[in-house]
């Protein structure tokens, strides 16, 4: 890994820490300790099923992407993917997906632009639906962002620097690609540099183009839904494990849960320290006291980041283990058929001791 990449990501990682430290400076052990002997997991255990099976989905759509490209991956092996890119996400911001993508390369033998390109298709969808949600709420009501950014006034500051960030983001990116432009046409017409940008940019523009190529569009818009949907209700199972906020509603959790998903534009791991900032304030909005709100947001976040880790280290231990075993089974299957193929050269017959011998 590059070394400034490195730094980039340690720095957003104590930048988040940072930030956690200064939420729970104040707030007592004990009312952690308290709240984890008294919490009903049986919610917990239900948030954590949610999780895995939102994955489930996102593979199911991932797949419905890649069919297009004349390929089908087996849906184990996309499933696995996907839970070893939320792993990757724990560990290096936006990391997963360029995880997920080498692992169905790697298995599947598709190009990884190809894949890239499918992976654009499915985030530019999700982004869609989720500023849909996010509109129908400002439509609905819009009292609750206001009281949110007057409490914390510091929020329309950030969210300026977001802003900011990204418009430098796409600054530099548009350096970049007028630079590679400029070396693309200097660069003579028969050389190995333009073939090898012909043919990515060829890959990467057939992945981004696979949602119309769909065989089935309305399936993907209700997996889409259906992502988003489980992942609310791993928040909002999760009110229920804790007593302080066991009595919240469904509406609440749909405002607290769009919100506090703006936390996921930094760059931070996980979300670290951000989220659990937003999601305290948005519960103070709804009568939930600060310290009880940290204890929920620490339970929320640690609990349903346990899951991704366990789901993801098993998932990335079994892709070897699996896709071995059906290497090994193809193997036996090739032999076989190459068996029946073969044609079979007959045993040369004995000559007897009849056969050397004349009729009289």
């Amino acid at each position: 890994m590059h070394r400034s990449k490195l730094f980039r990501i340690l720095l957003f990682l104590v930048a988040g820490i940072l930030i956690f430290i200064y939420i729970y400076k104040d707030l007592k052990f004990s009312k952690i300790q308290n709240a984890v002997s008294t919490l009903h997991y049986e919610w917990i255990v239900l948030s954590g099923v949610f999780g895995l099976l939102s994955h489930f989905i996102r593979a199911l759509r991932w797949n419905l992407l890649i069919e297009p490209l004349s390929h089908r991956p087996r849906v184990y092996n996309t499933y696995l993917s996907v839970l070893v890119l939320y792993l990757f996400n724990i560990l290096i911001p936006r990391g997963g997906e360029v995880a997920r993508c080498s692992v169905i390369t790697r298995y599947e033998k598709i190009p990884f632009t190809k894949l890239l390109g499918t992976v654009v298709s499915e985030r530019l969808a999700d982004l869609v639906t989720f500023l849909l949600i996010v509109g129908v709420l400002l439509a609905w009501d819009m009292s609750y962002f206001r009281r949110l950014i007057n409490n914390n006034q510091h929020l329309s500051w950030d969210i300026g620097a977001v802003g900011t960030g990204g418009l430098i983001a796409v600054g530099i990116m548009a350096i970049v690609i007028v630079a590679l432009v400029v070396i693309f046409k200097r660069s003579s017409s028969g050389s190995k540099f333009r073939s090898v940008v012909f043919k990515l940019l060829g890959q990467f523009r057939e992945g981004v183009q696979t949602i119309r190529g769909s065989r089935n569009k309305w399936l993907f818009i209700l997996y889409t839904f259906l992502i988003i949907f489980l992942w609310l209700m791993m928040l909002y199972v999760v009110f229920f494990a804790y007593e302080p906020t066991s009595h919240l509603t469904f509406s609440t959790a749909v405002i607290t849960f769009a919100i506090s998903s703006f936390a996921f534009l930094l760059p931070i791991q996980a979300g670290l320290g951000a989220w659990h900032f937003i999601v305290i304030q948005c519960l103070f909005l709804f009568g939930v006291d600060m310290d009880h709100g940290a204890v929920f947001a620490l339970v929320a976040h640690t609990f349903t980041n346990l899951v991704f880790l366990a789901a993801g280290t098993l998932a990335f231990m079994l892709l070897p283990v699996v896709n071995q075993r059906r290497v090994k089974k193809l193997s036996f299957k090739e032999m076989a058929a190459r068996e029946e193929e073969t044609p079979q050269t007959p045993w040369p017959a004995e000559e007897s001791d009849h056969s050397n011998k004349t009729i009289d």
